[in-house]
């Protein structure tokens, strides 16, 4: 009797361990496989992290290991503690595993509805308990822990990231090569996500109102104006530059995997300066390495990929954005620090860098350009620097300040084809426009202190980009298309040659692997290096087919495009003019016609933002967002914004709110420091007559 009692008080030591067992099997996959998947398939993480092969083992092991050993001391813990305890913890794990298990199917296959996420968890939790009650299913389950081993491995051997676990390029990877001194520096500047048609005016110059720095490079340069990237992606496209190269898309942007590059050929007679955001291109003997992120930044960062790849929307909207970066995606962007307060002490009103706490934020990718254009000298030294910029989030301005508040999320119920998209589209391109600026200005610094060192002249100056961006619908973004190729692949090309006098503009098909050879034929280099690319300077052939159209036709149709969605001029109160009432931005009131006030009012969700322009971390609400209350007819009303007495902007992007309509509008350059008086008129068209009524 006594045995039978303790028999039923204790669980036997091996039903307990092969429960528990049964829990690293569902982490097997619901945990380690899609974590090590999808790292293993995005190795720029791990290269833009500057992670050693030791931590990128150590990951991975952890990853594999990690949670199953937690949830079986777990398991372990709550069973020596109480039997029933043990169980209802063990059965509380398994159903949570289970559903995120299920959202793991469910977001494989390319459902993302909040919904079915439900059902999915509730069904896999469900399945995944009932499996661990049954012997079968309990037998499978302990198996299925051996998977996280199999898991590891493939990681570590059959993955794209494995290639960073191999050895170094050997002796000899830079063959023959003849590398004659330059008559001074040679400055190379990638830029990032900037499509050539943004810099552009229709009749084909550069928009000097807005880009002047740009505007001076391209009147002291050779324009290749028909230039296209291989890829979208940066750490292809960086390295395309580089090396002169289409990469596999199993290579790696290191120097280890890519020893035949820009860096490592200069690094053979002159000393290299560089700044890459992104790869990693530079030898050891020529580059300081820099200090790459702990391990515990890559496990958060996977946590966070992790969650925005599989898990509900609603569990995902609280989750840092994973689109802006390479990793430590829960870095905050804002604050000041020592750094950026004296930066904005040179120059505050025109350069107010009140936010870049962040490495990523591309207001310190605009600082990065500046600094390392002030370590130039007249020596020959080979100055090479990736700004990742334009690049979004879009937020920084040309003036030096930063947006508030972020992009409205919209959502249209017609799809990509709806008014709510298409202003979605314009605003990004205002934003993206802004940013642009904000690179312009830096690029500007640039040409300035060259021109001030009195290296100007003795300088050999390369612009480029790695890949551009759409911002026109139904295919924003740089996901490649056939309708969205043109502003994806064309990107800037200026090159001005030490001594250079006056400017060209060359039309013929150029790609950006043609960079470096032509670069080393303008320098006399010599080497024995094969490349996809050819120099634009000898007469010789392209033998690699570029992603878009051999003429520049189609860059001509995105730059008209954009001219027609800003059809008021090309200086930036000309970017604020949309919509129907465009042609009011830029006019001061006291000049337009004033009626009765109107019935509608209005709510401003940031109105104290414009008493204090900009604010201590350097904010300006140049895209003004609220509410109409009041107005009850199936279309909204039309809306002009006044700023200090001068029509700033014009509304859009409406949507029902209870008892009116939300809008958002992207003000022009009218905001002062200080106090600043906002006004909101209703619009109205009486026969020719337009006639304001301000809202209360």
């Amino acid at each position: 009797m006594r045995t039978g009692r303790a028999s039923r008080a204790v669980q036997p030591p091996a039903a307990s361990v092969g429960s528990s067992l049964g829990l690293a099997g569902v982490a097997a996959l619901a945990i380690t496989q899609p974590v090590l998947d999808l790292m293993g398939r995005n190795p720029e993480f791990f290269v833009a992290g500057r992670y050693t092969r030791s931590q990128i083992v150590t990951f991975a092991v952890m990853v594999a290991l990690g949670p199953s050993l937690l949830l079986l001391v777990a398991s372990a813990l709550s069973r020596r503690l109480h039997r029933r305890l043990g169980t209802v913890v063990h059965d509380v794990l398994l159903a949570a595993l289970g559903a995120v298990f299920g959202n793991v199917l469910l977001r494989g296959v390319g459902i993302d509805s909040g919904a079915l996420s439900v059902v999915a968890a509730l069904g896999g939790a469900t399945l995944v308990v009932m499996l661990g009650r049954t012997h079968p299913g309990g037998l499978l389950l302990r198996y299925l822990a051996g998977a996280n081993l199999f898991f590891l491995v493939a990681f570590l051997v059959a993955s794209p990231s494995s290639a960073l676990l191999s050895g170094g390029a050997g002796q000899g990877a830079l063959g023959s090569v003849d590398v004659p001194l330059p008559p001074g520096p040679v400055v190379v500047v990638v830029f990032d996500e900037l499509p050539v048609s943004t810099l552009m005016r229709s009749d084909g110059t550069i928009n000097a109102e807005r880009y002047p720095s740009f505007a001076r490079l391209a009147g002291a340069s050779t324009w290749f104006r028909n230039t296209s990237s291989p890829h979208h992606r940066t750490e292809r496209a960086v390295p395309a530059v580089l090396t002169g190269t289409v990469l596999d898309e199993r290579v790696m942007p290191t120097y280890d995997a890519l020893p035949r590059n820009l860096l490592a050929l200069m690094a053979t007679a002159m000393p290299v300066r560089r700044y890459e955001a992104v790869t990693d291109l530079c030898p050891r003997s020529a580059c300081e390495r820099r200090s790459g992120q702990p391990l515990r930044q890559a496990l958060e960062d996977s946590l966070v990929v992790f969650g925005h790849r599989f898990l509900p929307r609603a569990v995902r909207e609280g989750l840092p954005p994973i689109d802006d970066a390479w990793g430590s995606f829960g870095a905050s962007v804002g604050g000041v620090d020592a750094a950026d307060a004296a930066f904005a002490e040179e120059d505050p009103l025109g350069r107010w860098h009140g936010a870049g706490g962040s490495e990523r934020s591309p207001i310190t990718q605009a600082r990065r350009l500046v600094e390392q254009a002030a370590a130039i000298d007249g020596t020959p030294a080979l100055h090479f620097v990736h700004a990742v910029l334009p690049h979004a989030p879009w937020f920084a301005t040309p003036w030096g300040t930063r947006l508030m508040p972020p992009m409205p999320r919209w959502e249209d119920d017609e799809g990509q084809s709806g008014p709510l998209a298409a202003w979605s589209s314009l605003v990004r391109y205002q934003r993206h426009s802004l940013q642009t600026g904000a690179a312009d200005a830096a690029l500007g610094d640039l040409i300035d202190h060259l021109q001030r060192a009195g290296t100007w002249d003795r300088t050999t100056l390369l612009v480029t980009a790695d890949h551009g961006t759409s911002t026109i619908p139904p295919d924003v973004m740089r996901e490649p298309t056939a309708a969205n190729r043109d502003e994806v692949y064309r990107v800037p090309f200026f090159l001005k040659a030490a001594a250079q006098r006056g400017a060209a503009v060359d039309d013929d098909v150029a790609m950006t692997i043609d960079v470096l050879p032509t670069l080393m034929d303008l320098l006399g280099i010599e080497s024995d290096w094969r490349m996809d690319g050819h120099s634009l300077l000898d007469g010789s052939v392209a033998t690699t087919r570029p992603l878009v159209g051999a003429s520049t036709d189609d860059l001509f149709r995105v730059v008209r495009r954009h001219a027609a969605d800003f059809p008021h001029g090309w200086d930036w109160t000309a970017l604020a003019a949309v919509g129907d009432h465009g042609d009011l931005v830029g006019r001061r009131l006291s000049d337009l016609e004033i009626g009765a006030p109107s019935t509608l009012r209005w709510t401003s969700d940031h109105r104290s933002a414009f008493t204090a322009v900009p604010d201590e971390t350097g904010e300006v609400p140049q895209l003004l967002t609220g509410t109409i209350h009041g107005a009850t007819d199936d279309e909204p009303p039309a809306l002009a914004i006044v700023v200090n007495g001068t029509v700033a902007g014009v509304t859009g992007g409406y949507a029902r709110a209870s008892d009116g309509w939300t809008f958002s509008s992207m003000l022009g350059p009218f905001l002062l420091s200080g106090a600043n008086q906002v006004d909101v008129y209703e619009v109205a068209q009486d026969g020719d007559r337009t006639v304001l009524g301000v809202l209360r």
